[in-house]
């Protein structure tokens, strides 16, 4: 069941039709649309948190906006259970391509066949959630396999080639931007901005565009000079 609240000033002006340019609000789409308006209206929150937390705070992330589509999940449904069915898709789906690794596979095959396996691995996480109480199956399913078998064969490579050390970093600060996008993202003012005044979305894409720009230090680089302390 879907669930609307529209201000009672907003509905009596949506039924006058006095003015012309009401007919282009996104009220006047079913309900169905509109819930799904009210997500896709958060994700430019989620692009700005990424694009704050690797250009100005200098966050290493596996991929560029896989965070916002785990912060989307999340919103889906809550925290906990999407962090634990994410950590535990990744976890198993890397097990899985070190055996196919071994195979000698083509780059398209392994793909596939990893696309496959983590479709089983969420299908049992679900039935295993829901015998143990846990509602985690819209959790799981929501997450988008391409993507995360992506994420499976590029924290692979980045293990054979960098080690175990790296693929902490990035998956660690993958999580720790997805749960801040997440927590912009579910506060109900967030929601009711976005989705209302859709217009403030330019303002968004303008602070992008001036964080574009920026080629200084990071905030995490400034610990390079930390040496310089025993001169001062």
């Amino acid at each position: 069941m879907l669930r609307q609240t529209v201000p009672a000033l907003q509905l009596a002006t949506m039924q006058s039709k006095s003015n012309s340019l009401g007919y282009l609000g996104f009220y006047e789409l079913p309900i169905e649309e509109q819930s799904m308006f009210r997500l896709l209206l958060l994700l430019p929150l989620g692009a700005f948190v990424v694009a704050f937390m690797r250009m100005l705070i200098g966050i290493r992330t596996s991929g560029t906006f896989m965070p916002v589509l785990i912060a989307v999940a999340f919103v889906q449904t809550a925290l906990i259970p999407g962090l634990v069915a994410f950590v535990a898709i990744v976890a198993i789906g890397l097990l899985m391509r070190g055996y196919l690794s071994s195979l000698n596979l083509l780059l398209v095959s392994r793909i596939s066949a990893l696309i496959i396996l983590v479709i089983f691995i969420t299908a049992g996480l679900s039935v295993f959630g829901y015998q143990m109480g846990f509602n985690t199956g819209m959790t799981v399913t929501f997450f988008p396999m391409v993507i995360i078998a992506w994420t499976i064969e590029r924290m692979s490579i980045l293990w054979e080639e960098e080690g175990v050390r790296e693929v902490l970093i990035q998956g660690t600060g993958s999580l720790f931007v997805a749960v801040c996008a997440y927590l912009l993202m579910s506060i109900p003012l967030s929601g009711h901005l976005t989705f209302n005044f859709p217009e403030l979305h330019l303002v968004i894409l303008g602070l992008i565009l001036l964080m574009g720009q920026y080629t200084g230090y990071k905030l995490t680089e400034l610990r390079r000079f930390s040496p310089m302390k025993v001169y001062d």
